[in-house]
C-alpha cells in the first residue's frame, strides 16, 4: 500500500491510533501481543512514521548527532558504537559524521543536523569552528570529547582522557630507561589535546633536569589525523638525535613504526617507541611500543549519559569535565638507549 497511514496500521492491526502511537513512540506499556499485532501491520503495509511531524508536535526528534574528525581511527569507531547502544536504549537514534578535521566539513554538518532537528550534538571538534559550536551550544545540547572550546561562554559538558598524566607516565618510562634525548611526535597545536599532552612532556622533562622551550630540538608538530605525520615527524626527529620517540597518538606511531620499517631501524635496539593510545591488533605485532591505554567504550558511554541529561534538562544544567585515568601498558619497543649515543 503506497502512503500507508498511521489510520491504516491501526485498522490492519484491529486496534486504536493511541495505541499504534505508543507503540511507535515507546511512551507507555502495551501488550506483548498487540506490540506484535501493530509491527506486523506496519511490515505489512511499509509504513514510515513522518518523524518531521512528530518532532514538530512532541519537541523531541529523539536524534542524536555524533561528529568526529575521523571516524577510520579506531578509537573513535569504538566510541560511536558505545554511544549508540546507551542511546538505542534510551529510545534515540545516531547520526554519524566524520569531518576529517575539515572547517567547512564540520560547518556543513553542523547545519545539516540543524536542519535534521536533532535533540543534541556530540563533537570530536576540528578547532577551526569554535564560535559557532559556541552558539550551538547555547540553542540545544552538546558534549564535546577530546578536544576542548576555550570560549568561555560555552554551555555543554566535556570528556577526555587524563592527557597530562598520560604523557607524563610515557616520559617517565624513557627517562627511567636512561633516554634523554626524547622527542614527542604530537598533533595540531591548536588542539586541546595536544597542548595538554605537550604539557605533561615538559614537566617531566623538567623535572629529570630537561628544558623543553622554543629552542629543544625534539618537538614535531604534525596531524592527529594522518598517518604520514608520524613517518615525518620519525624522520625529522631521528635525523636530529633522538634516541627515544613518543607519538602522540595511534596514528602517529603507526606512522613512526612505518618509517622504522622502511629504514630497518631495529625497535628498540636503535631507536625506543612509546605511544598515548593503543594500535589495533597491539598483541600480534612483533613490536608493540609501550602505549597510554585508553578506553573509547567507558567514554562513549558516559558521553551518551551525558548528552541525555543535558536534553532532559532542556540544557539548563552546568557544564561538566568528566577524565578518565590512564594505564601505561609496557611493550617491547623500547629499551636502554646504546652506549654511543649517550655521548
Amino acid at each position: 500500500m503506497a502512503n500507508a497511514t498511521i489510520k491504516d496500521v491501526a485498522r490492519r492491526a484491529g486496534v486504536s491510533i493511541a495505541t499504534v502511537s505508543r507503540v511507535l513512540n515507546k511512551s507507555a506499556a502495551v501488550r506483548d501481543d498487540l506490540v506484535q499485532r501493530v509491527n506486523q501491520a506496519i511490515e505489512d503495509l511499509g509504513y514510515y512514521p513522518n518523524s518531521i511531524a512528530r518532532t514538530l508536535k512532541n519537541d523531541n526528534s529523539k536524534t542524536v548527532g555524533f561528529v568526529v574528525s575521523d571516524i577510520a581511527n579506531e578509537f573513535f569507531s569504538g566510541m560511536v558504537r558505545s554511544v549508540e547502544d546507551v542511546l538505542n536504549r534510551h529510545g534515540y537514534n545516531l547520526f554519524v559524521c566524520s569531518t576529517d578535521g575539515d572547517r567547512t566539513r564540520e560547518s556543513s554538518y553542523l547545519s545539516l543536523l540543524r536542519e535534521k532537528q536533532v535533540d543534541g550534538i556530540i563533537i570530536n571538534v576540528s578547532g577551526k569552528n569554535d564560535e559557532l559550536i559556541t552558539n550551538i551550544s547555547n540553542q540545544l545540547p552538546v558534549a564535546l570529547f577530546s578536544r576542548k572550546v576555550p570560549c568561555a561562554n560555552f554551555r555543554g559538558d566535556f570528556v577526555d582522557n587524563d592527557n597530562f598524566s598520560g604523557i607524563v607516565a610515557l616520559t617517565n618510562h624513557l627517562l627511567e630507561l636512561g633516554h634523554r634525548r626524547i622527542g614527542l611526535i604530537n598533533g595540531q597545536s591548536y588542539l586541546s589535546t595536544a597542548t595538554e599532552r605537550l604539557e605533561g612532556f615538559r614537566s617531566a622533562m623538567r623535572t629529570a633536569g630537561i628544558t623543553v622551550d622554543e629552542e629543544y630540538p625534539y618537538l614535531y608538530n604534525g596531524n592527529f589525523n594522518r598517518v604520514s605525520s608520524g613517518g615525518d615527524g620519525a624522520k625529522a626527529l631521528y635525523e636530529k638525535g633522538a634516541t627515544a620517540l613518543i607519538a602522540a597518538n595511534n596514528l602517529l606511531a603507526l606512522g613512526a613504526l612505518q618509517f622504522c620499517h622502511e629504514q630497518h631501524l631495529l625497535l628498540p635496539e636503535q631507536l625506543s617507541l612509546c605511544c598515548f593510545g593503543r594500535i589495533s591488533n597491539l598483541d600480534l605485532l612483533y613490536i608493540r611500543p609501550t602505549c597510554i591505554e585508553q578506553y573509547p567504550a567507558a567514554m562513549g558511554a558516559r558521553l551518551a549519559e551525558l548528552i541525555i541529561e543535558r536534553i532532559e534538562s532542556k540544557n539548563t544544567l552546568l557544564n561538566r569535565e568528566i577524565r578518565f585515568p590512564t594505564l601505561l601498558l609496557p611493550g617491547n619497543g623500547t629499551g636502554a638507549p646504546r652506549a654511543d649515543s649517550l655521548s
